[in-house]
């Protein structure tokens, strides 16, 4: 069902941004056991964007609940990767953090180069850590719809991952979020492997759509249990991501 959903969100994102230039990737050589870093760093969760008939009734709300998003999408993200054959490589139990990575590499036409400042980072993470790859992945602001109807398209927005609502003249949609800013930087040819397709369209509208969400008793003041769908769609979102990941890390 995910499978699905991921590329049905694909097709329409892809044909919403046209024919737009990727950037260059170079050809992946991979091997098992090839070490992979990972540093995660989105929040616990949960926020609920509502999106109303008129603005009036837009609102969000963030709730206490403990989803413990950090631990579980770099648990999800690490056992996808090792399934592929990677050695991950949990970067935050060795004391970094994303912001200390910030922006590793940048294109330059047609190239990838190490971001300025970054290069003794990029030599570490090569030489003494070993590392093929680093997986970087950043709670941010995400596009959860383009609504065009007879007029200029409308962009709708989400600040952190949880569950997104849409209501029209009664009717209401549900949809999980993932607010993730996701980069998957290859070290050695340099990569931004994130930055090509399939990786970027799936995320440029991380949204997932919950069937038959029953309809909770306080729409303002959920309960842990009613936002449980949205988590458990976050999380299998973050496993599909990991796949793809892997599969954009040794293509063969």
């Amino acid at each position: 069902m995910m499978t699905r959903t991921i590329g049905l969100l694909t097709l329409i994102t892809a044909v919403l941004s046209g024919c737009a230039s990727e950037p260059v990737v170079p050809s992946v050589e991979t091997k098992r056991g090839d070490r992979v870093g990972l540093l995660v760093d989105i929040g616990e969760g949960p926020l609920h964007t509502h999106v109303g008939t008129t603005v009036f009734n837009n609102f969000e709300k963030k709730y206490p609940y403990r989803w413990n998003l950090d631990a579980a999408a770099a648990d999800t993200l690490s056992k996808a990767l090792s399934a592929a054959g990677f050695t991950v490589v949990n970067l935050e139990n060795e004391g970094m953090s994303h912001a200390s990575v910030g922006t590793l590499l940048v294109a330059d036409g047609e190239k990838w180069k190490v971001a300025p400042g970054k290069e003794q980072l990029v030599r570490d993470l090569l030489d003494r850590k070993g590392l093929k790859a680093l997986i970087a992945l950043k709670e941010t602001r995400v596009t959860t719809a383009l609504e065009c109807a007879g007029g200029p398209c409308t962009e709708r927005h989400a600040n952190a991952s949880g569950l997104y609502t849409r209501s029209f003249l009664g009717s209401t949609r549900y949809h999980a979020v993932a607010a993730y800013g996701l980069n998957v930087y290859l070290l050695a040819p340099l990569a931004d492997l994130a930055k090509g397709d399939p990786l970027r369209t799936i995320l440029r509208m991380p949204v997932v759509p919950i069937g038959s969400y029953p309809a909770p008793a306080k729409f303002d003041n959920l309960t842990e249990a009613e936002l449980a769908p949205a988590r458990d769609a976050v999380l299998d979102f973050t496993r599909q991501i990991g796949v793809e990941v892997a599969r954009a890390l040794n293509p063969k």
